[in-house]
């Protein structure tokens, strides 16, 4: 959650505290929940021994506090205060004790006034508190970011004392010797929040994974659901759509999650008396930070949803995968696209030691150099000068953790080699940072290492809106960004650290470096401009906006850190580059022209086979997918066979293009464009009967320009419905024909960007013929200086249309940080979040 997301929602609060729940000093902090008839105990969150401290960079301050009691040192030399405010060595009360807490709608709100802030004014400080399962009983609170001298102030503090009773399965499975762990979905402050329709006043799933709903702020539910219906139309706003019983199994070939006995089943024809959800798991292993779609079963009571990530696979394919991606002493988790690079610890020697006291010495992706042990031992026992294993650099992925295996060491037992196991892991805060050997045995020795360099830190990379954009693709997991401008160069990466680049040594974790090159092409003066701490927000003229903060030290100012904003603008179907716009206030400025940005917009159908999109102006002639066959098959797991023919299916199977015996799988309902995915959906409806009910179907387009017209293949299927995918270079950008031409210009970054040809050798003549001819044509025109005038009016008034007409979004924010502390009357309002709305909101 952006922290500037919240902003907009906890300005606004300032004003409209109303029914607070005021208790007595000695209570306020043991916090009830009427509905649950439970008791939050919040008083561990206060210290008998010292007042939390907390430091803000900018402004430079520093708040003093106390959550259930008045500060242990006075403010001002004054008692009765529980929050104090230190600022040019000067104290200020801020938060009077005791507060008045409210707990309303599943929010728990701690809300003190201070002194006068102004003449008319009182400082407030309001304090959200929230359930995190993993936040310890002595976590702190966070401050979002605020003005200088601004009278209200505000906190959100996760902690699991805040957390209601959770029910959970186990999230691993076994099928056919292959292991499956869908632990890594399951979220322990919030919960997945998935809409029905795609209109804003739809019902919305709310789930979790193989765990209970997180009851908070905008998700009531039920205390055994694991998914829940929030439908805001109804009085009983939230029904329990099943609860958490069983783990995950195996059923016709899909890993799948069902939750049962959910409320009350109100269709007459339903057999089953209770509501239950179906989540169908799809393998894909380069999906990362997905979200499951719905897909059918409202009517039926039986919700279906279908989610497409790498946490389906099993843990030997991700492994297997990871191999194949790693570097040296470096991997990717294939769940999370996680790096973990060890090799910082390369070359160093590292000692354990047993229980007899014996030592062993090692290193980490490298052999040892004192030739104590065989040449190219990783691990040697340093008294008997044995080989526990040969050295590699093939750091291995595993959940929680990646690990070395020195194998073919020295005989040990029955003809068998030593080998070691080094597994690094994140341990927790203030842990050693040293190996320990935990266990050993004739042929195998097992080290254990908390290490901060197995630690994953990532930020989600899409907008927080209910149209939220994905900025995912533009992640790099290989090669960095490179804008070059004014002799200098950017590294960039999007919502991520950079990848490790030989002789780039900016700090690490860094997600944007300024460079210079020297003329033999040496890296210096390098300049941190950033980490990845906040997802991408959207700003007063709804474009995407990623903000790195806390970079080098600003050196007109050197009390500021630099940081960069990259502004992305919806523009051409291509992912383009940053260009460097300006440097000011310590800030470096980019903008991204890309298709990325543009999210997902509905389409048209233009007889007889053409879809466009009515914002981009792109049109895609998909009468191409059928020029060598006019009918694609397709067969399913139950034996079933499907027809598909999207461009006639209208002239031969009821009107529908996807037919099975006789069974036509509905109309055209909608043409979706979504660019931040790189695909188009096709959405039918209201086909043949089926039972109580109608068939419908999903045809995905994915851009994938190297395999040619492709071929549909089935993704998933019901009794009622199937979903296709097809991977086809028909829709990529090459095939798309604009009728906007201002929107065709080349990226000024500085780097040249070659694309693949497919065409033959006689079309690209006839490309360089007409190169030419225009040239011509162009120098004979603009010889006349009332010509070029007239050129130059034209690209004006074409730049002043492209600003215009920019589709407005309209924002409403699911997230629970984004509505903790003020709950809109109209959930379609429009909303932004620039620095000056937010500030003067």
């Amino acid at each position: 959650m952006s922290k500037f997301n919240g902003l907009l929602f906890l300005y606004s609060l300032s004003a409209v505290i109303t029914s607070a729940l005021t208790v007595t000093s000695t209570s306020f902090c043991e916090v009830p929940d009427h509905n649950l008839s439970r008791v939050y105990n919040l008083t561990k969150l206060s210290s008998n021994n010292k007042d939390i401290i907390i430091k803000h960079d900018y402004p430079k301050e520093t708040i003093r506090m106390q959550l259930c009691s008045a500060l242990i040192k006075k403010c001002n030399n004054q008692d009765g205060y529980a929050i104090c405010l230190i600022k040019n060595n000067t104290e200020k009360g801020i938060g009077k004790f005791p507060p008045e807490v409210e707990n309303k709608s599943g929010r728990i709100l701690f809300n003190f006034i201070g002194d006068n802030c102004s003449l008319e004014i009182k400082y407030t400080v309001q304090i959200i508190i929230k359930c995190d399962y993993n936040a310890a009983s002595n976590s702190y609170p966070e401050l979002f970011p605020h003005a200088d001298g601004q009278c209200n102030l505000f906190m959100v503090w996760k902690t699991a004392l805040a957390c209601g009773q959770r029910f959970q399965t186990n999230c691993t499975v076994v099928n056919d010797g292959y292991h499956y762990d869908l632990s890594s979905l399951t979220r322990s402050s919030e919960n997945y929040v998935i809409r029905i329709r795609n209109d804003m006043k739809s019902p919305k799933i709310v789930l979790n994974v193989c765990q209970s709903i997180i009851r908070q702020y905008g998700a009531l539910c039920p205390i055994k659901s694991g998914a829940c219906l929030d439908d805001t139309e109804k009085l009983n706003r939230y029904s329990s759509l099943g609860e958490v019983q069983k783990p995950p199994f195996f059923k016709n070939g899909y890993l799948q999650i069902e939750y049962q006995d959910g409320a009350l089943c109100k269709n007459k024809n339903i057999k089953t008396p209770h509501i239950k959800t179906t989540i169908i798991f799809i393998c894909v292993l380069e999906a990362t930070e997905t979200i499951p779609e719905y897909v059918d079963g409202m009517d039926d009571c039986h919700y279906q949803l279908i989610w497409n990530t790498a946490a389906a696979c099993s843990i030997e394919s991700l492994r297997e995968y990871s191999v194949k991606t790693a570097g040296i002493c470096s991997v990717t988790n294939p769940i999370t696209n996680f790096t973990y690079d060890l090799q910082s610890l390369m070359n160093r020697d590292f000692t354990v030691v047993n229980t007899s006291g014996i030592k062993y010495k090692f290193r980490v992706c490298g052999a040892l150099t004192d030739n104590a042990c065989r040449i190219e031992t990783g691990i040697c026992n340093s008294k008997y000068n044995t080989s526990l294993g040969q050295a590699n650099t093939n750091l291995i992925w595993q959940q929680g953790g990646p690990y070395l295996n020195y194998t073919n060491g020295d005989l040990c037992e029955n003809g068998m080699h030593h080998y070691t196991v080094i597994g690094f892991f994140c341990g927790p805060e203030g842990s050693s940072n040293q190996p320990l050997l935990m266990e050993e045995y004739p042929c195998q020795t097992v080290i254990h290492w908390n290490t901060d360099l197995a630690c994953e830190k990532r930020i989600k990379c899409t907008t927080n809106n209910d149209d939220e954009i994905n900025l995912n693709p533009l992640i790099q997991s290989t090669n960095n960004y490179i804008v070059r401008a004014n002799g200098t160069e950017f590294h960039i990466n999007i919502c991520r650290p950079l990848v490790p680049t030989r002789g780039l040594t900016c700090a690490h974790g860094s997600a944007a470096c300024k460079v210079s090159v020297t003329s033999e092409n040496e890296y210096t003066n390098e300049i941190s401009l950033g980490f990845p701490e906040d997802s991408p927000t959207l700003n007063k003229d709804l474009q995407i906006v990623l903000r790195y903060i806390g970079g080098s030290q600003c050196p007109e100012n050197p009390v500021k850190s630099i940081s960069s904003n990259f502004t992305f603008v919806c523009d051409n179907n291509n992912q383009g580059l940053p260009v460097y716009k300006t440097y000011v206030n310590c800030t470096y400025v980019f903008e991204w022209n890309t298709s990325i940005a543009c999210g997902a917009v509905i389409g048209g159908w233009t007889p007889p086979c053409t879809i466009k999109d009515g914002f981009l102006s792109y049109e895609y002639d998909l009468s191409l997918l059928y020029e060598r066959r006019q009918i694609h098959y397709v067969k399913g797991k139950q034996g079933k066979e499907y027809s598909i023919n999207i461009c006639g299916g209208e002239k031969y199977c009821n009107g529908s293009a996807v037919c099975h015996g006789g069974n036509g799988y509905g109309s055209l309902k909608s043409v979706i464009f979504d660019y931040s995915r790189d695909d188009i959906k096709l959405k039918y409806s209201n086909g043949s009967k089926c039972n109580n009910n109608s068939y419908t179907s999903e045809v995905r387009f994915i851009c994938n320009d190297s395999i040619g017209i492709g071929a549909p293949k089935l993704l998933l299927e019901s009794q009622c419905s199937a979903e296709f995918e097809w991977h086809t270079e028909v829709i990529c950008a090459k095939h798309a024909n604009s009728r906007d031409a201002d929107r065709e210009k080349v990226p000024s970054s500085g780097i040249l960007l070659v694309s693949s040809s497919h065409g033959k050798h006689a079309g690209a003549i006839a490309g360089i013929v007409l190169t030419v001819i225009a040239v011509l044509a162009a120098l004979i025109y603009f010889r006349k200086p009332e010509k070029r005038a007239r050129f130059r009016s034209w690209i004006n008034l074409l730049s002043f249309r492209r600003g215009a007409g920019r589709v407005q979004y309209c924002r409403v924010d699911t997230t629970e940080e984004a509505r903790l502390l003020f709950d809109a009357s109209d959930p379609t309002q429009c909303q932004t979040d620039s620095d000056d709305d937010l500030l003067h909101a």
